[in-house]
């Protein structure tokens, strides 16, 4: 085993902090890497044969069968074909991560790795220059007599956009009576909205922060080339995005006519550079999908206008993603909290578009920092884990949310996947381990790189200690 140590880059200084502990494989002893246990602990071990990854080279599948008895007394038949997949790496490793604080600290390391050596200005309203409100006004002013001519609309959702459209244009009509004529230098960082200059062109840069009455976060950073969604038409402005967003996989891609200049290489090698510029831990390359302009999704849909890229980039380590196992959407059972509305968020990714003019937009989800590595950990064998799947099944089939029919009474499991899933930290809020971890599921797969889409019937193991982690403690 090896602790790693955390370099950052662009400007950012960190202090390395190894919050991980000791790490054993041995059976009967519980293990800690500074994550308060949130799972149940098993007592179960490997007997001293628990190492890395070489000893799955020969798992292929695991088959088997039996009985379980649900909450109401009824015999459920737990049936098991399962491929066993694993990650594409030499080592697993024990991360230590937190959450980053979107205050005036972050704001500043962001925008001076994005603009670089270049003029960075305030773009909230309250200072953006009375030209630029101006434009936003009519923008505005646009929009709401569009919705409001438009008399097939009724529905409660469009007259609250109307009330809020009318709201924005009152207060563009106030801070343009107040506003300046030039553009305010940024010092303090403590606006949400900057201007700044790259590369010789303007960008908008803009940071979210906002918890909803549900429970579910929006915490990214967009920035946007400024007057993009120009591209398309005067009154219809704007791209709609990957193809595969927002929820559109297109097995074809490859076939769509993309009339960008620059090669897959070529973009790639700027995606690339940005993330290195922005200095986060956005590190793994994920997968790209074709760039399709339009004004709605139908008009993407129909690929009419296909011209650039989007890279993917995920929070992960040694070349192996967090996120593409699967994030809120795809663990289908376990959408909702009892309770609440509250996401289990695991997206931690940046997406950048690229075309020939360069950067044309980025979006930051949930943005992490790695404050510790243990590499190298072993993990318990591979009979053992499906032991300790099995006699827990049995012995407390009712704690899993299970997907079957009154009917046939049979769960299926199709594959048993090595994967980092995220455990917190219940003694400090916003940290967390991303720890080695077998799921077993019923799991399919879609969209154009394999990504997940689909993780029913889910059970979570701990691959060093054998611990079964509760999927909602971890929400």
């Amino acid at each position: 085993m090896r602790r790693r140590g955390i370099a950052k880059t662009a400007g950012i200084t960190l202090a390395v902090i190894f919050a991980v502990n000791s790490i054993a494989g041995c059976g009967g002893r519980n293990v800690d890497y500074g994550v308060v246990e949130s799972t149940e602990w098993t007592g179960r071990g490997s007997g001293g044969n628990g190492k890395g990854l070489e000893q799955f080279a020969d798992a292929s599948v695991w088959e088997d069968e039996w009985t379980a008895v649900n909450s109401k007394g009824n015999e459920v038949t737990v049936q098991v074909n399962a491929d066993v997949v694993l990650p594409d790496a030499k080592q697993m490793s024990v991360v230590e991560a937190r959450e980053v604080e979107i205050n005036a600290a972050f704001k500043e390391r962001v925008a001076k790795g994005v603009f670089g050596g270049g003029s960075i200005y305030y773009y909230d309203g309250a200072h953006r220059p009375k030209k630029d409100l101006i434009e936003s006004l009519e923008e505005e002013k646009s929009q709401y007599d569009a919705y409001a001519s438009d008399k097939t609309i009724e529905d409660s959702e469009m007259r609250e956009s109307l009330e809020w459209s009318s709201e924005n244009i009152e207060a563009y009509e106030e801070l343009i009576e107040k506003a300046k004529e030039t553009y305010t230098s940024a010092e303090r960082f403590d606006v949400d909205q900057y201007l700044g200059e790259r590369g010789g062109k303007f960008y908008e840069l803009s940071f979210w922060d906002y918890k909803f009455d549900t429970g579910e976060m929006i915490r990214n950073f967009v920035l946007e080339k400024k007057n993009i969604r120009q591209r398309v038409s005067a009154d219809e402005a704007g791209f709609v995005g990957a193809m595969s967003l927002p929820c559109y996989p297109y097995g074809g891609y490859n076939m769509v006519d993309n009339r960008c200049e620059m090669s897959v290489k070529e973009a790639r090698e700027l995606a690339d550079d940005f993330v290195e510029e922005v200095g986060l831990d956005y590190t793994v390359y994920a997968y790209y999908l074709p760039l399709v302009w339009g004004s709605s999704q139908d008009e993407a849909n129909r690929k009419e206008d296909c011209d650039g890229y989007v890279f993917y980039y995920d929070a992960g380590i040694d070349d192996v993603s967090f996120v593409m196992p699967g994030t809120a959407w795809d663990y289908q059972q376990f959408y909702k909290k009892e309770g609440t509305e509250q996401r289990y968020s695991m997206n931690a990714r940046m997406e950048i578009y690229v075309n020939e003019d360069g950067i044309l937009y980025v979006e930051a989800h949930h943005p992490i920092e790695f404050t510790g590595v243990l590499e190298d950990v072993s993990l318990l064998a591979l009979e053992d884990i499906q032991n300790i799947i099995k006699e827990k099944v049995i012995k407390d089939f009712g704690s899993f949310r299970f997907i079957y029919t009154s009917e046939d009474r049979q769960v299926e499991f199709n594959k048993m996947e090595l994967i980092y899933f995220r455990v917190k930290d219940e003694e400090n809020e916003g940290s967390y381990s991303y720890v080695p971890t077998w799921r077993l599921g019923q799991i399919s797969s879609g969209g154009d790189m394999g990504n997940k889409n689909s993780i029913y019937n889910c059970i979570l193991v701990n691959a060093i200690d054998g611990s079964v982690i509760n999927f909602y403690n971890e929400i």
